[in-house]
């Protein structure tokens, strides 16, 4: 397989198989929308605003046909959000930049946010921190000692913009990382709150510390 890098360098690599992910797109065949009125996107997806409404005011949409972020638990919180503006209720708007993403492989990827080239495309200056399982007492214990945990923080004010982690189980670290960016906490907040030991958790708290430029373990 010949690969062709950003800066215009192949590589050649060699493997037994190749697993080909192109990603998806909007399926909106089939369901009668060009009897309603209902406008769709440059990219055939229902255009829909933050209240999951169309330019139909009585029809809504959530999930792959709108296009915006093709995971299911996104579309089960759009589906929250359509649900409590049907019903005239108190809802919060979305935030698909910041939301969690999770692959299901060994080891398991997972992120949410920013990468490091974004934020600074967004205007950011940052710090970046990344600790390694290597240095976590719980991956030794489970024989699993690939990977890391990453952040990137607004330098400034501390805003945490991004986490990408690699590692046993990372996929359950996710929700501490988004509930301190809904609630925005700092790196120092985050890392002073107390994580049970041993535990892959541990590893969040490190490179909160990291942020602060005092890792402890690593």
């Amino acid at each position: 397989v010949t690969i062709t890098g950003k800066d215009g360098a192949q590589q050649v690599l060699e493997a037994d198989r190749v697993m080909q992910a192109i990603g998806f797109k909007p399926r909106t065949e089939g369901y009668g929308l060009e009897n309603t009125g209902v406008q769709l996107t440059e990219r055939g997806a229902v255009d829909i605003n933050e209240q999951m409404q169309t330019n139909v005011p009585h029809i809504y949409a959530i999930g792959d046909v709108t296009a915006k972020l093709m995971l299911a638990h996104v579309a089960e919180n759009m589906g929250i959000v359509a649900a409590e503006n049907i019903a005239g209720a108190h809802t919060v708007e979305l935030d698909f930049v910041m939301m969690p993403r999770a692959t299901y492989c060994q080891p398991q990827v997972a992120s949410f946010g920013y990468t490091e080239a974004q934020a600074r495309d967004h205007g950011y200056e940052i710090n970046v921190a990344k600790f390694p399982f290597q240095a976590n007492g719980k991956s030794h214990g489970l024989g699993e000692t690939a990977g890391f945990v990453k952040l990137i923080s607004d330098k400034q004010y501390g805003e945490l913009l991004g986490a990408h982690l690699i590692g046993p189980d990372v996929t359950e670290l996710l929700p501490e990382l988004t509930l301190a960016r809904l609630a925005e906490l700092t790196p120092e907040e985050i890392a002073r709150n107390v994580h049970a030991h041993p535990t892959l958790s541990e590893a969040v708290k490190e490179a909160a510390h990291g942020l602060e430029g005092q890792m402890i373990n690593f």
